[in-house]
């Protein structure tokens, strides 16, 4: 049996098997999944190693590994953090924000509201690629922009008319205000 058709005979058995594993450890949704996926990109990339005759356990010795790892990596990035406690912006300049605070004010936006930042912050869209998207005119998308801008500004406590103001250089829909937020 050749190395991907032993692979996906072990994925299709594996799979059900860490998925409860995870979920075992109190890893929902994405968490899970990447961990899953993580054990079964390590299973692939050592397909010899894996025991041909019972490769559960083999298979829970890397999730384990991988699910120890990763808390290690949480408790110290906690600890790290709990010696630097964020401080509030000085400046009012969104990008001076946690970027807890910023995820969670535009976690609270609507669904709409929250995909028109995206669009324009993080995949770099104009207003009027926005509005194809979203499948509205180009006025109307500015519109939606604008007052996902000044939503998103009041829930971080911050003066709409400080987010709005940008570099003389900056052309529109090339917003950077929420960039770094991943």
């Amino acid at each position: 049996m050749d190395a991907e058709t032993r692979f996906r005979a072990l994925f299709d058995s594996a799979y059900p098997a860490l998925r409860r594993y995870a979920r075992n450890r109190g890893l929902a949704g994405v968490d899970g999944e990447d961990l899953v996926a993580g054990a079964l990109e390590i299973a692939w990339r050592r397909i010899d190693d894996v025991p041909v005759d019972d490769p559960l356990p083999w298979l829970y010795v890397v999730a384990h590994n991988l699910w120890r790892n990763q808390t290690r990596k949480d408790r110290r990035r906690s600890e790290i953090l709990a010696r630097f406690p964020a401080s509030p912006p000085a400046s009012g300049d969104p990008a001076d924000l946690p970027h807890d605070a910023l995820r969670a004010a535009l976690e609270s936006l609507s669904e709409d509201d929250q995909e028109v930042l995206r669009l324009i912050a993080w995949d770099g869209l104009t207003p009027a690629q926005v509005a194809t998207v979203m499948g509205c005119t180009p006025v109307a998308a500015r519109s939606r922009l604008h007052r996902a801008r000044n939503r998103l500004a009041e829930r971080l406590g911050l003066d709409p008319r400080v987010q709005q103001a940008g570099p003389a250089r900056q052309k529109q829909g090339d917003d950077t205000d929420l960039k770094e937020v991943s």
